[in-house]
């Protein structure tokens, strides 16, 4: 999250020219301002633009002198602290790099700016614009070298791209400039324990896929996990209707490897997505067809991640990504059959609740075979493009109670009680 305020300057001269406009280009405006707010003393917020241009004039008829110029310097500071309030960041930046060049050495001002670039930064991360957000995050830093923010994010994009030696040197810079970063403290120490392992991966690069492997990791004849990856692209991304212009890092494991960097993962769970792809190749423990299905269900975790922008709730992510993995491998349905007889389904509402890396594998099963079917019963009655619609509301912040009943045109609890009518012969068709 992004803390910290925008600051306006207060001129510390009063300037010729007309009392009521110049007195207004000497007041100092908070972050969030608008044209129609109103400063301390009730007066009209300052029209900035007419400030900067009338005192433009008077640079212009007075060339070097500096009074003037520190007047139009903070005109054009305050009138970026109000355009980056409004979050328009293109424009903000012209105003601070008019300031800037009118007093390249005024700290607030080029911290104001370095916002600017953070927030820009943000943004292009969250379109999945990489190198924008890189390049954004850099002229941050470069303006602000204690701006924490920066780092954090630059850590986690190079976190993400499998930069662990970078990533490390961010987040090490985080908690230098402030220790009470917990959550970069984890990530460090995650990082820390992964650089001496996966540093040492080699490297196959592919169009869509950044894959990395153990060197020496034996490779099952007639499996090749780049056909299986590109399968799913083609098919997962043709039900969600996106394919992702990035290329996204997956990660290939022995089995006993990937347990020993995911100490925290239970034994039920056969890969992860946490930025990366995760997932062991075929053995003894996980044959070909699991490891296609593993293949499938992290990738659609993938989509689904960008497509809700992180905000999908946990039963509906699962449940769609089931649903894709269980296209190459299915399995029984043992747990949803025995609850349903017994009458004690897990309601909609607190499925999520069910699916934590912390609960048994009995408990979390269940969860997910109940996520699968809803996934299965809204695809199968509603087609898919009803479900891309879900995810767009969520995306948009609306919650899933609302976007379903809205999308799908029922209620909650008739809804649920559709699904559960259809129930009977799903599990028999399952089978």
């Amino acid at each position: 999250m992004v803390s910290g305020g925008w600051q306006g300057r207060r001129s510390p001269h009063r300037a010729a020219g007309p009392a009521a406009l110049l007195a207004l280009a000497l007041l100092s405006i908070a972050a969030g301002s608008t044209l129609h707010a109103e400063t301390g003393d009730g007066q009209e917020a300052v029209d900035w633009p007419a400030v900067i241009t009338h005192l433009r004039q008077q640079a212009y008829d007075r060339p070097g002198h500096a009074q003037t110029r520190q007047q139009l310097a903070v005109a054009y500071n305050n009138y970026g602290v109000e355009l980056s309030g409004q979050g328009q960041w293109a424009l903000a930046a012209q105003q601070f790099q008019e300031a800037l060049r009118l007093d390249a050495k005024d700290q607030q001002v080029q911290k104001n700016f370095s916002r600017v670039w953070l927030m820009q930064g943000h943004e292009a991360y969250e379109r999945r614009d990489i190198a924008g957000a890189v390049d954004a995050l850099q002229r941050a830093i470069a303006l602000n070298p204690e701006l924490v923010e920066a780092y954090h994010l630059l850590g986690k994009i190079e976190y993400d791209r499998q930069r662990l030696k970078e990533a490390k040197a961010a987040w090490e810079r985080v908690l230098a400039l402030d220790p009470s970063q917990a959550e970069v403290a984890e990530q460090l120490s995650q990082v820390t324990e992964e650089l001496p392992v996966e540093s040492q991966f080699e490297r196959l690069s592919q169009s869509y896929f950044d894959l990395r492997y153990e060197e020496h990791l034996e490779r099952p004849v007639g499996f090749d996990i780049r056909d299986a990856l590109i399968t799913a692209r083609r098919q997962v991304g043709s039900d969600f209707a996106y394919w992702p212009k990035y290329k996204l890092v997956v990660l290939i494991y022995s089995p006993e490897k990937f347990r020993q960097l995911r100490e925290e993962t239970p034994e039920w769970l056969g890969g992860q997505f946490d930025g990366k792809i995760r997932v062991p190749l075929p053995s003894e423990q996980f044959d070909q067809a699991t490891v296609r299905n593993i293949l499938f269900h992290e990738y659609t975790h993938a989509l689904i991640h960008d497509l809700t922008k992180g905000r999908c709730p946990t039963w509906l992510n699962e449940g769609l990504a089931e649903y894709e993995g269980r296209t190459q491998a299915s399995r029984p349905l043992h747990r949803l059959a025995q609850a349903y007889e017994a009458q004690q389904l897990i309601p909609w509402t607190e499925l999520s609740d069910h699916i934590s890396p912390a609960l048994a594998a009995e408990e979390v099963g269940l969860a997910y075979e109940e996520s699968y079917t809803i996934a299965a019963y809204l695809v199968n009655r509603y087609g898919f493009w009803r479900i891309r619609k879900l995810l767009q509301a969520i995306a948009g912040g609306q919650a899933w109670e609302e976007a379903l009943a809205e999308g799908f045109r029922r209620k909650l609890p008739r809804l649920e009680a559709d699904w559960k009518d259809s129930l009977p012969a799903f599990l028999q068709s399952a089978r």
